[in-house]
């Protein structure tokens, strides 16, 4: 039976190295591309490694002492012979045919994928960036993602749309961001050699032909259900103005970032609220909640509290005729464009 040339060239390597043997930071070339390569030795099968000139880290996992490394999505396996002190050779191949090309490496560091020797090189790099052109309900608009930073931009020139486009672009940006997320590979790289990072998504909520809510949602990596966070901000798309439903109601959101706020209530809408609603047997009153997301369309208002998993969580949905007696009058006045679809 014919094997290919990769196959049979791996098999005359007597053994592969192991995690424990490799412990450390090694740079040099895959054929003729220089790269830069990290064995997580003392956390178990574990290693990554780097195209220098890209700078994207790529996830390597050997599944026992006696089986090569694998790359991240089977694109190509590593066949590493023993190290020779610091020095260290092999041969890489695709995991379905083609002729390997052979590693050489000289080790540079003594720690693994979360230290400086690895990641420094990455993080003194601009992220790349990867742009997508969406569609929400027949509305078009552009996707940035880099690294953290998630930015959505309208289409179109007019001033309005100018001025939410600003906006959006300043919201995406907070000074802890690229800190939180190199923390965050760091140490998911130190671990098992993944590039595990907070989800963060940003994508419109509603669209009218008069306003626009954007949800900015994110994951803090390994916090579960604790680490959701979403905020909803809002836009007049005639204006460009930046709109707070709760000013309608009295109140004003506090920000902390994109992602999260608080909110007082409003103590006339508070004791309205009150009236309106029930309180499940071991369950607080939605009036002693300090975080709330408010939302609304067409028909009304649409308050929630965050999902925190203790089957407590609050959806209600008031008409714009329930709200009328609590609407302020900077409501009152918004409230035929509210309407309109």
């Amino acid at each position: 039976m014919f094997k290919p040339f990769a196959v049979i060239a791996l098999a005359f390597i007597p053994s592969f190295a192991t995690a424990a043997e490799l412990d450390g930071v090694w740079q040099g070339t895959l054929g003729k591309s220089a790269i830069t390569v990290c064995f997580n030795g003392a956390d178990g099968e574990h290693g990554s490694y780097y195209y220098q000139r890209i700078r994207t880290p790529i996830q390597l996992t050997q599944a026992n002492d006696n089986a090569p490394w694998v790359e991240e999505g089977n694109t190509g396996f590593w066949a590493l012979q023993k190290p020779q002190g610091d020095t260290l050779s092999g041969a890489w191949s695709k995991t379905d045919s083609g002729t390997p090309l052979p590693l050489a490496l000289r080790r540079i560091g003594a720690d693994g994928c979360g230290s400086d020797a690895y990641n420094a090189p990455m993080e003194a790099a601009p992220l790349p960036i990867k742009t997508e052109k969406k569609t929400f309900q027949n509305h078009t608009y552009q996707l940035k993602t880099q690294g953290p930073r998630v930015t959505l931009k309208l289409e179109g020139d007019s001033p309005a749309v100018q001025k939410i486009n600003q906006q959006l672009a300043a919201l995406a940006v907070n000074d802890e961001d690229l800190t939180d997320y190199f923390y965050e590979r760091r140490e998911y790289l130190g671990r098992n050699g993944s590039v595990y990072t907070s989800e963060i998504e940003v994508e419109p909520a509603y669209w009218s032909s008069q306003f626009l809510t954007v949800r900015f949602y994110r994951w803090a990596a390994g916090q579960g259900a604790m680490g959701i966070s979403w905020g909803l901000h809002s836009w007049n798309l005639q204006t460009g103005d930046s709109v707070d439903p709760w000013t309608w109601l009295g109140g004003h959101q506090q920000w902390h970032d994109a992602y999260s706020g608080h909110l007082k209530l409003p103590a006339a809408f508070s004791t309205w609220l009150a009236k309106q609603t029930t309180t499940d047997e071991g369950c607080p009153a939605i009036t002693d909640y300090s975080n709330f997301h408010l939302s609304f369309n067409t028909q009304g208002l649409q308050l929630s509290t965050p999902a925190n998993g203790d089957g407590c969580d609050n959806d209600l949905s008031f008409t714009w005729e329930q709200l009328e007696p609590v609407l302020t009058e900077q409501g009152k006045a918004a409230l035929t464009s509210l309407k309109l679809p």
